[in-house]
């Protein structure tokens, strides 16, 4: 039988292969072996550290790729390259006898590592190296060094580097032992888990093969390596992390010793335990790993579906949150409340779609808690409440991470409440039942159908739409009054809400009829009467429409904030964001000013920005007067501690150049905050009264409309223009403008400038707040909607 081998083309990897193929030729001389060279990313690729370009399976994934497409047997490699989970249909012989797993310090003229001079240079690619020597010696500059051995060495003396670290098998491999000046000892330096051994891999399949290298192993050494990756597995380490495992022989037992540290290095972690099971020393050391690093995963109930009935302790943890983990049951805008750095990550649980499984959201929640410092697990309705958040919370348990529960509003209390349903009600229910429909298949959940139709107590059936008849036709059986009253409510507590109301025996087919989408609530009782006198959230002023408001900027937008007060369906899109430009102020240049004009909040941010990073505070405005475009703008001004001198009679700019106009005299000199592509338009009347100077201060620069849906844009009862900015690149984005704005779509425009700019686009019927505010606007729409 021909075996072909596949290697990198490294003089180490060669050498490496070369072994495993000697002993293979003299064991097995009935077959033939060839070696064939592959070239790997992580070959070409040699200017950039490793985690900058993929990491974990640089090395190998090409090699692997030839495995699987049986265009060769054999794969060797050194088995700290390889990925801790290899590719369905590969598998690994067991392991052969280790060489020394220690790394090695190689210095060009100093002895010993403690004799280095202060902020001697260091070369390594590895993370791990890098932050165990700073641990050591907290003075040494580290600076990448790539390349194979040889590349390395030379690049130490061409550069001059004081020294280099080098796994001290590949020295040993390559008859290099004579170049260690240190061997670091795993107290001073845990190794790279299953440093020191060879990988053999080959296709599962390929069992003949399979014994064939599997003759060659150690108990030992095969317990070891096991161990090692099962840690590296354990921990989810990727290659941003530095991670070291060294297994070893003690006493009968094995000890593993293993290491785990932040990616920036500002923590790092070290465990040591005992044992004889590989799998339950990994366990152990990485949880004791977790107890040292691991931050805080927060369980935060983000209510039914209205964002504002989250509880005030979980939005703060939002607000403060490192990384948000979030589904599609709990509210859209709550995500959009984190700071603009935290990261944010949709694990989807919807039925009959792509989502994450909940083992795989477990590991997650996991491998993130040991990354940041406050994890955010946002879940729809109480998390405890058919949300698995106890399954979550054990396994965070289990793995040593901190954690902690914020109940919330459950859907099956305020699902109903915003149907006008209490779900008790004196003399008609006194108590309820809550209920899933679904069991741990997706038959029905094991329910005593016959209680509950003995009881006069609320029936309340959660993620039942698809049971419907079959919890209808059970609690008839059970001999529940057909005539007894029942509801579905389809997306509760949002503007999407539905509800079909019937008789138990009706039921089925009425929402057969009324095709409600999912999520969606089953509720059985006579307190389901009390609907039509106590249904208020249907009976908002703006109950259902759907609004498109572009902004600047990924903060949550107070238009938008409004328009759902008002029981809106609203969807934000990010048109653009704003970029601070750094001005010269200083104490001599505004003892000069006799005004300072704001026309946003944008430039009032930007301007105190520039004022504190000039080492100034409001006191240099001691003797500046302060005009503002409108009251809101006033509003914002005041979150600095001042009061504006001058507010425009009108919000908008022609008001406040009449009103601005009448107090200034040509010896005044007046600061205009304002963006660098804004018009001239106030200098331009403005400067004839007074010495005016334009201050450059922020740009609006556009962004691509990630989250942008032109259907919705085209067929929405209303979009909302608050500048001719977002006008622009709405339309620019749609192409052309939709033929139902104007006529099923209502476009509102904040002011005379941003509706120039519509019609400059094409849009002819333009709906203008009478003042430049979000209040003005909604105002507008709602009088309209009166006289329709």
């Amino acid at each position: 039988m021909k075996i072909k081998i596949g290697t990198r083309g490294s003089k180490l990897a060669l050498i490496q292969t070369e072994t495993v193929c000697d002993k293979l030729r003299q064991a097995y001389p009935e077959h033939t072996f060839e070696i064939e060279i592959i070239s790997t990313k992580g070959d070409v690729v040699q200017n950039r550290p490793l985690h900058e370009i993929g990491g974990s399976g640089l090395f190998v994934r090409e090699i692997e790729q030839k495995l699987l497409q049986d265009e060769i047997q054999l794969g060797v490699h050194s088995m700290k390259d390889m990925p801790a989970v290899l590719p369905e249909g590969l598998v690994f012989a067991k392991a052969w006898p280790r060489e020394d797993p220690r790394d090695a310090l190689i210095l060009r003229e100093t002895p010993s590592l403690q004799e280095l001079p202060q902020g001697a240079v260091i070369g390594t690619g590895s993370k791990r190296r890098a932050f165990q020597l700073l641990a050591l010696r907290p003075d040494l500059r580290i600076v990448n060094l790539r390349g194979n051995v040889d590349t390395r060495l030379r690049k130490m003396e061409e550069q001059k580097l004081d020294g280099i670290v080098l796994a001290a098998a590949g020295l040993h491999r390559l008859g290099l032992q004579q170049r260690i000046t240190q061997y670091l000892e795993p107290a001073q330096m845990i190794p790279s888990p299953t440093q020191g051994f060879l990988a053999l891999e080959c296709r599962r399949e390929n069992t003949g093969l399979l014994q064939m290298l599997q003759a060659f192993s150690e108990e030992n050494a095969e317990t070891t390596a096991q161990a090692e990756r099962a840690f590296l597995r354990e921990i989810g380490a990727d290659c941003h992390m530095p991670v070291g495992a060294l297994c070893t022989p003690q006493n009968g037992a094995f000890r593993l010793d293993a290491l785990y540290g932040r990616e920036d290095g500002s923590r790092l972690a070290r465990a040591s335990v005992t044992g004889s099971d590989p799998q339950r020393l990994a366990a152990q050391a990485a949880r004791r790993i977790r107890s040292q690093l691991a931050g805080t995963v927060c369980l935060v109930s983000g209510g039914p579906g209205d964002s504002e009935l989250v509880t005030v302790k979980g939005l703060r943890q939002i607000r403060e949150a490192d990384c948000i983990l979030y589904d599609r049951l709990s509210p859209a805008e709550l995500p959009t409340l984190a700071k603009p750095q935290c990261e944010k990550i949709f694990v989807g649980k919807q039925n009959a779609h792509p989502s994450m499984r909940q083992d795989a959201i477990n590991r997650l929640l996991i491998a993130k808690a040991m990354q940041y410092d406050k994890v955010v697990r946002l879940k729809g309705g109480d998390a405890y409440v058919f949300g698995r958040g106890g399954e979550e919370a054990l396994a965070l348990r289990e793995a040593g991470v901190p954690f902690s529960v914020i109940p919330g509003v459950s859907s099956a209390t305020a699902g109903l409440a915003c149907a006008g349903i209490p779900i008790t009600h004196r003399g008609i229910a006194s108590g309820f039942h809550v209920l899933t429909a679904h069991g741990q298949t997706d038959a029905l959940a094991d329910i005593d159908f016959d209680a509950l139709a003995k009881s006069r107590e609320t029936c309340v059936f959660l993620m039942g739409l698809s049971k419907v008849g079959e919890i209808t036709q059970r609690l008839l059986q059970a001999g529940m009054d057909g005539q007894t009253d029942a509801a579905v409510i389809s997306c509760a507590a949002t503007p999407r809400q539905r509800v079909c109301t019937a008789d138990l025996q009706h039921l089925a087919k009425a929402v057969e009829a009324a095709c409600l989408p999912s999520p969606a609530l089953i509720v059985v009782g006579g307190v389901v009467r009390l609907r039509d006198k106590l249904n208020f959230f249907e009976k908002q002023p703006l109950f259902g429409k759907r609004c498109l408001v572009p902004k600047i900027g990924t903060r949550p937008a107070p238009l938008a904030q409004k328009l759902r007060a008002c029981g809106a369906e609203v969807q934000e899109v990010t048109v653009g964001e704003i970029v601070q430009i750094p001005a010269a102020l200083s104490a001599e240049k505004l003892q000069a000013v006799r005004w300072i004009l704001f026309t946003s909040r944008n430039g009032i941010d930007a301007f105190f920005a520039s004022l504190q990073a000039a080492g100034l505070d409001s006191r240099s405005l001691a003797n500046t007067k302060i005009a503002v475009i409108g009251h809101s703008t006033g509003r914002h001004l005041r979150q600095y501690g001042l009061h504006p001198d001058l507010t425009a009679e009108t919000a908008n700019s022609s008001s406040l150049c009449q009103t601005l106009g009448r107090v200034l005299s040509l010896s005044d000199t007046v600061w205009y905050p304002k963006a660098a592509q804004a018009d001239h338009s106030i200098r331009d009347v403005l400067a004839a009264f007074c010495h005016f100077e334009e201050l450059p201060i922020y740009e609006n620069r556009p962004v691509p409309p990630k989250e942008f849906d032109p259907t919705f844009a085209a067929s929405c009862e209303a979009v909302f223009f608050t500048c001719a900015s977002s006008a622009k690149r709405v339309l620019q984005a749609l192409g052309h403008v939709p033929a139902a704005w104007g006529t099923q779509t209502t476009v509102v425009s904040i002011g005379p400038k941003c509706s120039a700019a519509l019609r400059q686009c094409g849009v002819a019927s333009i709906l203008e707040a009478d003042s430049a505010s979000p209040d003005a606007m909604v105002k507008a729409l709602l009088a309209q909607q009166k006289l329709q």
